[in-house]
């Protein structure tokens, strides 16, 4: 069989990765947009194969970089099935809706190309199957599969695929993005054992965490600076899934444990609502705290000084408020989203405080706060940048070296012949290899986009 590293190579965005079997079988592992290559304005548009050729689509996680682009391969003739977990298949129609709408506004603007509409983002959603994990799936003769919990966001799925061709058996792992350990709300990632080859993200592959504190210590602090000592507002930019929910249940356990005054905190984000209800939903997919948490007190993030922003009065009565609050908005990197307004009205404010909760790719609006511009451009308009700005790993859903090494070791056996690093920046990806066992160390590929390798 032939691997090629369609997406995310030497990069963190864009996953795509395709399986051909001599047979003529095809399998593609995720179909992501690509938000780093500026330099190929059709990168997201054209296929770098024919899409009626494949035969299933196996989605790790509903995140866009790795989902964000399938109503697309829809539309361009895939008919198969697009296999995933059930809470992924609920976030899906959620995201890409979402995607669909900032495309139009970005099309409104002739900031980019449309990739699809909602009628294939329907479509897509009519060839969703869902599995569990640890269930093996048939797929075609001597092709079958199965789901690891990958960890990352609720539902995030590792692939172990067991393919019989000429008499032998090859075992393929995918992990998907894998999440950071003892993380909020979300179970630990399971290696998948047996592997004769394995494809892994390396996104934090040369640095360690930074921060020692608990979430909760993070945000005692944060919160006390800007909002307890002086009336100012601290924004969180978060991502919808995963991150917005980690925030809020640790704001929820806070204030109900009054180790923070009754301030306002404002959700505002249409799409991290419905990405809460979803975890609300299925909480028998997140890890033992949170289920006991959920089973307690029958919601995951409701709490009394909680404001859901749903629609213009809503929004209207954030823009009045006047005292100390909080706003958790979306998306994380700051590169669309209702979070650009927020940092527009209160990036040149010295009392805001802005703390950024994860990772910022390079070229972001997210990226040039945390280098220190000191002026950035936002919708046209330049602003100098007064307000605080910050940047915790404490949410981090990835995990750093010392946790991808440990993962490494967890798979590693006598079989295993080739480990790709994909989802990464190169610098990164050559780093860690380095660190590795000189045994493991021999294994690992770094791959470029479009190079195929026999497996």
């Amino acid at each position: 069989m032939k691997y090629t590293c369609w997406g995310a190579a030497k990069q963190v965005t864009g996953s795509m990765h395709l399986l051909k079997l001599e047979n003529g079988y095809t399998i593609l592992i995720d179909c992501g947009i690509d938000y780093e290559d500026k330099s190929n304005k059709e990168i997201n548009s054209n296929f770098p194969f024919d899409p009626k050729t494949v035969n299933v689509l196996i989605l790790t996680h509903a995140h866009i970089d790795h989902s964000g682009n399938i109503p697309n391969l829809v539309k361009q003739g895939f008919k198969g099935e697009i296999i995933c977990t059930e809470p992924t298949a609920f976030l899906l129609e959620k995201l890409w809706a979402d995607s669909v709408n900032i495309q139009n506004n970005a099309t409104n603007r002739k900031k980019s190309v449309r990739l699809y509409g909602f009628h294939e983002v329907k479509k897509a959603v009519d060839q969703l199957l869902t599995i569990g994990y640890h269930k093996d799936f048939e797929l075609s003769n001597g092709v079958s599969f199965s789901f690891y919990e990958a960890g990352h966001i609720i539902g995030a799925a590792s692939v172990r695929l067991v393919i019989e061709e000429n008499g032998k058996q090859k075992v393929i792992g995918f992990t998907g993005d894998i999440g950071n350990p003892g993380s909020k709300l979300i179970v630990d990632s399971k290696p998948m054992p047996g592997l004769h080859a394995l494809i892994t993200e390396t996104t934090y592959g040369n640095r360690k965490h930074k921060e020692t504190r608990s979430p909760e210590e993070v945000l005692i602090e944060q919160v006390t600076a800007t909002c307890v000592k002086q009336d100012g507002r601290l924004i969180i930019p978060a991502f919808s899934v995963g991150r917005t929910q980690a925030v809020l249940f640790t704001l929820k356990k806070l204030f109900n444990e009054g180790k923070l005054p009754p301030i306002r905190v404002f959700a505002d984000s249409p799409l991290a609502l419905a990405s809460s209800n979803i975890h609300n939903k299925f909480s028998h997919y997140l890890n033992d705290e949170a289920q006991l948490y959920k089973k307690e007190e029958g919601s995951l993030f409701d709490f009394k000084s909680l404001h859901i922003v749903e629609d213009k009065d809503d929004v209207e009565d954030m823009e009045l408020y006047r005292e100390a609050c909080i706003i958790v908005s979306s998306a994380g990197m700051l590169e669309g989203g209702r979070i650009q307004q927020h940092i527009g009205d209160h990036v040149q404010n010295p009392m805001c405080s802005i703390m950024i909760a994860g990772f910022c790719s390079p070229g972001t609006l997210g990226a040039q706060l945390l280098e220190g511009k000191s002026i950035i451009r936002i919708k046209g308009h330049d602003k100098y940048v007064y307000a605080k700005i910050g940047q915790t790993d404490v949410f981090s859903a990835h995990p750093d070296i010392v946790g991808l090494t440990d993962y490494f070791v967890k798979s590693d056996n006598s079989e295993l012949q080739k480990v790709f690093f994909v989802h990464g920046e190169e610098a990164a990806m050559y780093d860690l290899k380095e660190t590795l066992d000189p045994e493991f160390q021999g294994k690992v590929i770094i791959p470029s986009r479009g190079e195929e390798w026999t497996l």
